[in-house]
């Protein structure tokens, strides 16, 4: 549900949207109380917008909108059986019309706000919770919106769905919520599903933070340069403003070339890699098992920094951040403490110790590129065996199984294959997917690599067979609260799962 907010006169909203419509004088009274495109959401008043989605079509959910309470209706075409009921507005894209619709039920929202987009494959979470550190330091009023958790000021609350990027109605009512409580800036965490969906079209970037973009959601997004193109609209929004800022990783080979080349008022280039020249650079870079420390070349002087979290790839994600905070009116000093004082990210690098003589760590890494990325951080670490326990998830991107197999053969020294939401696919087909990309690499079944579908029993078995020195990478899961299956959601909590084994090995 969203915030209550007044009801609005039907005729005004559509203007406000820049919907023309003829409506009929029934219809001159008419308010709207709510927009919303679930027609199980929908109650008296509210106004449904029915959209094609990828697997329901809402065009089929008119009636039961109406039924529920939906005072108008707009779509793309008019339903099969005939509505008399209620005014029908017809569109030529309903997405386009969610997101002009919500902005302007909330009062545009985003235009009284410094919202700082960030948007990447791996590291956006992460970024954006240590810009909205870094901005609190600053004293600057501030809020993040990511796929773990909602921040407003001192207010923390988690993620209630999945989504990464909130629907139009409901990202504009929090932007407005946000707005209304006195905030200034917030950091939004944009997906390539928000962007290609057109859910922040109406969001008034003033900048955009692109972290590494290497590759996901083929299935959405067909190839890899069609993903990339979604992620540059994010660009393309803040290069229309005379004080849009942009916020790129020079060392990204992938989207930078790209990703340059898209005018704007303000570029600021960040690597951590000596070999590149950028506006921020990282050097003299130190990881340690809970922790990162570097030295920091800035546009606004040189400053050390030392972060409480794990992994060396953080540095970028800081460096991103620390660019973002200064470019939009935070101090280099307060940002930097304010990195500094940053707690871990839930599911992020998270580490499990109760006291065992071996590491457990919990991280979200499901793509090929973050899994390779977190094993190769853990290795110098790691005085023993070094556990991959993994699965890839059922309805995406079917390229990256066998990828992700090899790659723990290759970096781990014993892959444990189960579930990471399987949803309706046949698990066993995805995990044998999985093992035999692992198994080309030069794994082998049975000695180290192992198919254990159960994913709770995956991980008692590696927590039960690691040695003293062993690290256990629990990785695909991180913060999220279910595991999605044929048979609907089933309640998760890797860390809960993660300890529950510990502590059964060693009672």
């Amino acid at each position: 549900m969203h915030p209550t907010r007044a009801a609005r006169p039907f005729a005004t909203l559509l203007g406000a949207a820049g919907i023309e419509a003829v409506l009929p004088s029934s219809a001159a009274s008419l308010e709207v109380g709510a927009i919303e495109s679930d027609s199980r959401s929908v109650t008296p008043g509210s106004l449904f917008v029915a959209i094609a989605g990828l697997r329901t079509d809402g065009h089929r959910f008119i009636g039961d909108a109406i039924s529920r309470g939906a005072v108008a209706v707009v779509a793309e075409r008019a339903p099969d059986r005939p509505v008399d009921a209620v005014p029908l507005i017809t569109v030529s894209n309903s997405r386009l019309a969610l997101s002009a619709l919500a902005a302007a039920f909330n009062d545009h929202p985003s235009r009284d706000l410094c919202v700082v987009g960030i948007t990447g494959t791996d590291g956006k979470t992460t970024t954006a919770t240590l810009l909205w550190n870094a901005w609190r330091a600053a004293g600057i009023s501030a809020a993040s919106i990511t796929t773990v958790d909602r921040r407003t000021g001192d207010e923390v609350a988690s993620n209630p769905s999945r989504q990464t990027t909130p629907e139009a109605p409901e990202l504009q009512a929090e932007l407005a919520r946000i707005r209304d409580a006195g905030i200034t800036h917030v950091a939004l965490e944009t997906s390539s599903h928000a962007l290609e969906m057109h859910r922040a079209d109406d969001v008034e970037f003033r900048a955009a933070v692109f972290t590494r973009i290497t590759t996901e959601h083929l299935e959405l997004h067909g190839s890899r340069n069609r993903y990339l193109a979604a992620k540059a609209r994010l660009l393309e929004r803040v290069s229309t403003r005379s004080d849009g800022i942009a916020v790129l990783d020079a060392g990204d080979p992938f989207g930078f070339p790209h990703l340059a080349a898209i005018p704007v008022a303000t570029r600021l280039t960040y690597t951590d890699l000596p070999e590149i020249a950028a506006d921020l650079r990282a050097e003299d870079i130190v990881a340690e098992s809970t922790s990162v420390r570097f030295y920091a070349r800035t546009p606004w002087g040189d400053v050390p920094i030392r972060l409480g979290l794990a992994g060396s790839f953080n540095v970028r994600n800081a460096l991103a951040a620390l660019a973002a905070a200064c470019a939009t009116g935070a101090d280099l000093g307060s940002a930097t403490r304010g990195l500094e004082t940053a707690g871990a990210v839930t599911g992020r690098m998270e580490q499990v110790d109760l006291g065992q003589p071996f590491a457990a760590v919990v991280d979200y890494a499901h793509t090929t590129d973050a899994l390779e990325t977190v094993l190769r951080e853990l290795r110098p670490t790691t005085a023993g065996r070094l556990w991959a326990v993994f699965g890839s998830a059922g309805e995406r991107d079917l390229e990256k199984r066998p990828a992700m197999g090899s790659v723990a053969a290759r970096l781990a020294d014993v892959s444990v294959i189960t579930d990471e939401d399987p949803r309706g696919e046949d698990r066993a087909l995805i995990l044998e997917q999985i093992a035999a990309g692992a198994v080309a690499a030069g794994g082998e079944r049975g000695r180290n690599v192992f198919v254990i579908p159960d994913r709770a029993e995956a991980i008692a078995y590696a927590i039960d067979h690691a040695a003293p020195g062993d690290t256990v990478l629990c990785a695909g899961k991180g913060h999220e609260k279910t595991l999605e299956t044929a048979s609907g959601e089933i309640p998760w909590n890797e860390r809960a799962v993660v300890s529950a084994a510990i502590r059964r090995r060693f009672s």
